[in-house]
């Protein structure tokens, strides 16, 4: 070969290695890039999982975890290391391992996607419900690459549940402790649960009971009205009360009133309907022979002035008993209608007596309370009940009675009077006490304008005399400070008591009348009053009106203390005995809201009060009385209960010829 020869090859050869550098060096610059492009998909792909609110783990073929995302490491407090060993830790509850466990290799095993349900451990140690979902990925193959799992707390509706599971233990529960037959439907109307006392008295499982319609557990006679309006109630979802006959385990039917309640969520929708079947056939029977034997009460009722009616209002036919007639005053050969009623209501009761037929009419059993003016002009207080017996021709037929409480009416009245009174004079009494205390009060204060006046007159005598305007200026304060003492030292006189009324007196008598008192209130309370006097109680010497006053205010403080307690019964205990010495207590204990010990020193002080509205006035009144007859006034927290106890006692009536003592000069 010549040397151009060579040389020319060499050349050639020299392109083509630089053509191959060139080569190379673009596939090694493509593949940087391609890294590159990797890395960032796999940052991108991270910073996804890490922003799911929820804990992600990829798991190879095999199992192994490969990456977890922060929601991952952060709830369970540990390492990408530590939880790639979790089959060995504590992570996941020691109960629900071993589960966790098989369902995994399960999965693993056959490709299948992953659902399971597992507590796992907090970083604090707390462990909480999650639902694990594994998804296989995929190749073009078809062969699993990767397993994606997905964790998600699922421990709040965990919880409730079991709030649910445990709601609804607790109403079998009380549904089998109601003392009377109860049934819980479907929104369809389809029995669901029956409780112990149904299935006794039908003598029928669950399972036979909810073909009732079909199996004769209804009365034949019954079956087509109970069908109509049941059938009606699901679908317009109005609740029922229907009567109908039941037939016992013993073939024997009975009749029941069925009502049935329907149980809506908060988007109105019904969940569910509660029926009550409740057994009347003892009223049944005994409303039947209430009409067969009506005129056999006629002398009970003229004693009791209690008349009995039968009324269809749809065909405004009535039947009355005599005393009915005579109640009213209507002459008993004369046909009674609505209307007729209607014209001797007195005007105020109008609007109730009309809304007392409008039930009727609906076929409802109605209480109602009004007055009548008779023909010749008395008014007259009745009252009375009448129910459903049965329904003639579809239309509701009353029973009833109606009874003339005239006078029981005046009684409460005149009951009403005498409490009134007894409250003016407490009324009276506080007046007096807070126009005293007012008095002494302001008293103070004028007497220092007085002396401050004298000063300054003094001080100015001192001085130049050309400044006779301060020194008028002074007598002046001094003349309207006396003016205005004079005008308090007579308003304490006019309010001021000089002396009592002292008579011997028994202070369980006294209690009686002031507890008769106070009764009406304490019951609108619901206050369960419990009295304890004592059989040898001496007699007393003092004002009868001022002690009952005493009283009446422990009675309604002790009232008030229990207004707002719905935990407990609301007990007022008021009990007389000796005490020692020659002595009589008075002791009123209720299970109100307490006393804190804070307040027990300024409970008796004037003005303190810790009620919203209270004055604090009666207690200081009170005790002022108590002590001006000789005696003491105290409060203590009850022992080992709620509530606290307020007592005083008095010296008992003194014996020989000074038995009643001289009238004390000073007020209470």
């Amino acid at each position: 070969m010549s040397i151009d020869a060579a040389r020319e090859s060499a050349a050639e050869e020299v392109t083509r290695l630089i053509a191959a550098n060139e080569r190379l060096t673009n596939e090694l610059a493509q593949h940087q890039q391609a890294v590159e492009a990797l890395r960032q998909r796999e940052q991108e792909s991270r910073s996804i999982i890490d922003s799911i609110p929820a804990g992600i783990a990829l798991m190879t073929p095999e199992g192994a975890v490969e990456v977890v995302n922060r929601q991952m490491l952060e709830y369970f407090g540990r390492t990408f290391d530590e939880l790639k060993d979790w089959v060995t830790t504590d992570a996941i509850h020691p109960e629900d391992h071993p589960r966790a466990l098989e369902r995994l290799r399960r999965s693993l095993a056959t490709g299948d996607r992953l659902d399971s349900e597992q507590r796992h451990r907090h970083f604090d140690g707390v462990f909480r419900w999650f639902r694990v979902l594994g998804v296989p990925l995929r190749d073009s193959n078809g062969r699993i690459a990767r397993w994606c799992v997905l964790h998600i707390d699922i421990d709040e509706r965990k919880r409730a549940e079991e709030a649910l599971r445990e709601r609804e233990r607790e109403s079998r529960l009380i549904v089998d402790t109601v003392p009377g037959l109860v049934a819980i439907l479907t929104p369809a109307g389809d029995v669901d649960v029956v409780n112990q006392q149904l299935v006794e008295y039908c003598g029928q499982p669950l399972e036979a009971m909810k073909a009732w319609g079909t199996n004769g557990t209804v009365h034949a006679e019954d079956l087509p009205r109970v069908v109509e309006l049941f059938t009606q109630a699901i679908t317009t979802g109005e609740p029922y009360d229907f009567e109908a006959r039941i037939r016992r385990f013993d073939g024997v039917y009975r009749w029941f009133q069925v009502r049935g309640l329907p149980l809506r969520d908060p988007g109105e929708r019904i969940v569910r309907w509660y029926v009550l079947l409740t057994d009347i056939d003892d009223r049944k029977r005994a409303e039947v022979e209430l009409r067969r034997a009506y005129d056999s009460f006629a002398d009970a009722q003229r004693l009791s002035h209690t008349g009995s009616l039968i009324t269809d209002l749809e065909g405004d036919d009535h039947n009355w008993s005599e005393e009915a007639f005579r109640i009213f005053e209507f002459d008993p050969a004369t046909r009674v209608s609505v209307q007729r009623v209607r014209d001797v209501i007195h005007p105020d009761d109008l609007p109730s007596f009309e809304a007392v037929i409008a039930r009727g009419m609906k076929g409802e059993n109605v209480n109602f309370a009004f007055r009548i003016v008779t023909a010749r002009g008395a008014v007259k207080h009745v009252r009375g009940v009448a129910h459903v017996v049965e329904r003639v021709a579809g239309r509701p037929l009353f029973v009833g009675a109606l009874q003339d409480v005239t006078e029981s009416k005046v009684a409460e009245e005149a009951l009403n009077r005498a409490r009134s009174e007894l409250a003016h004079v407490a009324r009276v009494t506080t007046v007096s006490a807070l126009t005293a205390s007012i008095a002494h009060e302001v008293n103070q204060p004028l007497s220092g304008i007085i002396t401050n006046a004298g000063t300054c007159l003094r001080m100015l005598a001192a001085d130049p005399p050309d400044i006779e305007g301060a020194r008028e200026t002074a007598r002046r304060t001094m003349r309207d400070g006396n003016r205005a003492a004079d005008v308090i030292t007579r308003l304490r006189a006019l309010f001021t008591k000089k002396d009592f009324t002292l008579e011997r007196l028994d202070l369980n008598e006294a209690t009686r009348e002031v507890v008769a008192l106070s009764l009406s209130e304490l019951q609108r309370n619901r206050i369960v009053l419990q009295s304890e006097f004592a059989n040898d109680l001496p007699m007393v010497i003092g004002d009868r009106i001022q002690l009952q006053q005493v009283m009446l205010n422990l009675l309604r403080n002790a009232s008030d203390a229990m207004v707002g307690i719905d935990d407990r019964p609301r007990h007022l205990l008021v009990r007389t005995e000796r005490d020692e010495g020659d002595r009589v207590r008075l002791t009123v204990r209720d299970a109100g809201v307490g006393l804190e010990p804070q307040s027990m020193n300024k409970l008796f002080d004037a003005f303190y009060t810790t009620k919203a509205d209270g004055m604090g006035i009666g207690l200081s009144v009170s005790r002022s009385i108590i002590e001006s007859h000789h005696g003491r006034l105290w409060a203590e927290p009850n022992d080992g209960g709620p509530g606290a106890t307020f007592s005083f006692w008095i010296p008992r009536e003194a014996q020989g010829p000074d038995a009643i003592p001289a009238a004390s000069s000073s007020s209470p």
